[in-house]
């Protein structure tokens, strides 16, 4: 049985990571989508939130959690052999080569699926601001506008 673990802060989960999960679900028997926290990041939603963002678009398709630490351990506790990843354009490739050799030597291998052209300027960062604007929401699904926008109105 062919395990991966997808990794990201998802604040929000865009269409971007949404199209690398689908691949991911197509290539592998089970699928793990592990929230990075990082200590010196500022998340716009929670880590409850964006667990329940991700569960809105894929169910129990896919098993989500927090971690802490390095994607390495994520995997490995989880006991999956492979980590995937998106790339975009050239500077996530060189960032992810760096990445995927550094998990090589920590027994874990990585595995890139080319983002969609059409979703290659997604970011959450693209998200975040559509949604503080209410401009643009175009960069997330339906169901995770309807999620973000009642978790923003509840903070407000």
């Amino acid at each position: 049985m062919s395990k991966c673990l997808v990794t990201g802060s998802f604040d929000p989960i865009t269409r971007g990571h949404q199209d690398i999960i689908e691949k991911a679900l197509r290539a592998f028997d089970e699928v793990s989508v592990a929230i990075l926290i990082n200590p010196d990041r500022y998340p716009l939603f929670t880590t409850e939130q964006r667990v329940c963002m991700i569960q809105a678009i894929f169910g129990d398709r896919v098993n989500v959690f927090s971690f802490d630490g390095l994607a390495v351990d994520a995997a490995k506790a989880i006991g999956a052999t492979f980590l995937v990843r998106g790339i975009r354009d050239q500077s996530d490739l060189d960032y992810e080569l760096e990445m995927a050799d550094f998990n090589r030597a920590h027994g874990v291998e990585t595995v890139f699926f080319l983002s969609d052209v059409r979703l290659r300027n997604v970011s959450a960062t693209k998200a975040r601001e559509g949604l503080m604007s209410g401009a643009d929401h175009s960069f997330i699904d339906e169901g995770v506008y309807a999620l973000a926008s009642q978790y923003l109105e509840e903070r407000s």
